[in-house]
């Protein structure tokens, strides 16, 4: 199995816009893709919030292939659709455990 994460760090002011169009529009796109087994979309707690909020956003694919299908064949037009509706807005980074 792996897990793809992507973090998202965003402005206090922004979590309602952003969580209703994750859950609504984005991570919608995603599923059509096929590629991964499940999701899940949080909140990471964190000391202080003062700073802004950190969401992540798990996908669970169930091996390799369907990994390398989804990075190469994908991700660069769904992260095109994220840039065009947040454009520098909101910081990402990606993070992968893969099962040993």
């Amino acid at each position: 199995m792996i897990i793809y994460n992507t973090s998202y760090l965003i402005e206090n002011s922004m979590e309602k816009d952003f969580c209703e169009w994750m859950k609504a529009k984005f991570i919608p796109l995603l599923k059509e893709t096929g590629t991964f087994s499940s999701s899940y979309f949080c909140k990471v707690m964190v000391a202080t919030e003062d700073d802004g909020l950190t969401y992540s956003l798990q996908l669970l694919f169930k091996n390799k292939d369907l990994f390398t299908k989804y990075l190469c064949s994908f991700e660069p037009r769904t992260k095109a659709v994220f840039q065009a509706k947040y454009k520098t807005d909101v910081m990402t980074f990606s993070t992968l455990l893969e099962e040993a």
